[in-house]
């Protein structure tokens, strides 16, 4: 509860636009995850927080394994903490998105609600919709004014389709432009910013974990555009690995539907001997997070077009190596992996051994 309170709080820090009740200044989440800290300090027998600015500019920068707290068993990883160079970490996204209220606010956005409520209304050409928009969000997080106007065609009797786009992405501001030019990533297509340190650098949490940085592309900066910080946290980052992964089992022979029913889960791939797999990607640091968090996969009659044979909880390989136990964790504490045991929890890379051994798709 502490966690998920305090992480929620942070998440809307950069949006506050100050208090409505000048008793509570801060986000209320932030106060209350403050309050349960200070109440269970003093029942640890330790100094709490001596106000919110100390949680947040001390507290939340520290490592949260120096907390003066007995976290659940792999709640927290090695090193975790929630705020780091004045951004929230992945952790803190992880703690902030396992509380409901967050979901609904942030990673359910009003932008993705009518996005899928369009969609939905349209029937079967919905899906197409959805498809196209969802892939240009994870695979074109930044577009040149050209790009922009090419993609604004891609459904010219759908006025919602340029609606969104106007919405989803903004002008390159001026923290991004270095004498007239941005740089673009070469790993995440992400800007990045300059820095006299390090020069550009590409920000996002997977490529700084990379044991090189990334290349950075530079480019004239006049009609460039970027994906919104939102959409780019929640939508666009975490969906890299549901696209690699589908180019991946295309490539063994599957036939790979994306985000089936306008997104119930990630993937369907359909194997020529007729079994099917019902796949979620999860991107989540946090395995005790995600296990909170995690729902099972919808079901469908026999028949249906998406129903599935096999259903599979998969995570990237870049967290698994990073905990090894990350998997354990998972399964331990997933209630909905419990009441659906014939849903299995597997890396990227055994998904794919799977798929490429003598009996694909079994």
């Amino acid at each position: 509860m502490i966690l998920a309170l305090i992480t929620s709080g942070l998440m809307r820090l950069p949006t506050w636009i100050g208090p409505e009740d000048s008793r509570t200044p801060y986000p209320t989440a932030l106060q209350q995850g403050f309050d349960h800290l200070t109440w269970a300090c003093w029942m640890a027998a330790a100094d709490p927080p001596t106000d919110i600015g100390d949680l947040v500019t001390n507290w939340c920068t520290k490592p949260l394994s120096t907390w003066p707290l007995e976290w659940p068993d792999g709640a927290i990883g090695p090193g975790d903490q929630l705020v780091i160079d004045g951004e929230p970490t992945e952790t803190c996204r992880d703690w902030a998105v396992s509380n409901p209220d967050v979901i609904s606010e942030v990673l359910e956005s009003a932008f993705m609600r009518d996005v899928r409520s369009t969609c939905r209304s349209m029937g079967p050409p919905g899906q197409t919709v959805y498809v196209a928009l969802r892939r240009l969000l994870i695979d074109s997080p930044t577009l040149t004014g050209l790009e922009l106007l090419s993609m604004r065609n891609t459904f010219p009797d759908l006025p919602s389709w340029s609606d969104w786009l106007s919405e989803a992405y903004e002008p390159a501001q001026p923290d991004d432009i270095l004498d007239g030019n941005v740089g673009v990533c070469r790993n995440c297509d992400h800007l990045v910013r300059h820095t006299a340190r390090s020069g550009w650098r590409c920000a996002t949490p997977r490529c700084q974990a990379l044991p090189r940085p990334p290349q950075v592309t530079t480019k004239p900066a006049k009609g460039v555009v970027k994906l919104r910080r939102d959409l780019s946290i929640y939508i666009s980052l975490p969906g890299r690995p549901e696209a690699d992964l589908a180019r991946a089992l295309e490539k063994t022979g599957a036939t790979v539907l994306w985000w089936p029913d306008v997104d119930v889960y990630d993937l369907l791939a359909i194997w020529p001997d007729g079994r099917r797999w019902g796949i979620d990607v999860k991107d989540w640091r946090t395995p005790y997070a995600l296990a909170r968090r995690l729902r099972p996969l919808p079901s469908f009659p026999t028949g249906h077009e998406y129903a599935y044979t096999d259903g599979f909880v998969v995570i990237p390989d870049d967290r698994t190596r990073k905990q090894r136990n990350y998997l354990h964790i998972l399964r331990r504490h997933s209630a909905a992996l419990r009441e659906q045991p014939q849903t299995k929890a597997l890396s990227v890379s055994q998904l794919l051994t799977k798929a490429k051994g003598p009996t694909r798709g079994a």
